[in-house]
């Protein structure tokens, strides 16, 4: 069976628009009552124009924040860090996604408890290194004593 082309046929579209005068609302006190309008549908909605370009709010800063928030644990402030850097990325190329203020939130939020648990991290290892100089420098001979004041003098 063999098909041939059919022959281009040309199509018309006509598009009637309606052209209604505006409503008047009637008024009982004697004013003049403001003129309402009808939306003739030339005009773009709102929601028409946030059809066309739709911003969403970047999963990567959200699960920044929530694990940045999370910090204290220690690896979830690393994986925040992360996250927020990479949701900071992807806005920078995407200009459709929104939320880096969430992403700075997180990024922020886990520097703050990475210097935190450092700074604690190294208190308990110097406090721990002295308690145990001192605890041998007690129960141990005079050789404990020398390492305690040597070790002191070093922190000092």
């Amino acid at each position: 069976m063999v098909m041939r082309n059919p022959e281009p046929v040309e199509i018309e579209e006509t598009v009637e628009t309606k052209t209604e005068s505006p409503v008047v609302e009637e008024s009982t006190n004697g004013e003049q009552p403001p003129l309402i309008e009808e939306s003739t549908g030339d005009s773009e909605t709102p929601a028409a124009a946030e059809s066309t370009n739709p911003e969403r709010v970047s999963a990567l800063a959200v699960m920044s924040a929530v694990s940045s928030s999370l910090g204290f644990l220690g690896v979830t402030s690393l994986i925040g860090l992360g996250l927020g850097i990479i949701a900071l990325r992807q806005m920078t190329v995407n200009p459709q996604l929104t939320g880096r203020h969430l992403a700075i939130f997180g990024v922020c939020l886990s520097v703050f408890w990475l210097g935190l648990l450092i700074a604690i991290g190294s208190v308990l290892w110097v406090g721990l290194s002295l308690l145990k100089a001192l605890f041998n420098a007690i129960f141990g001979g005079d050789e404990t004593v020398a390492l305690l004041i040597d070790h002191c003098s070093r922190i000092c």
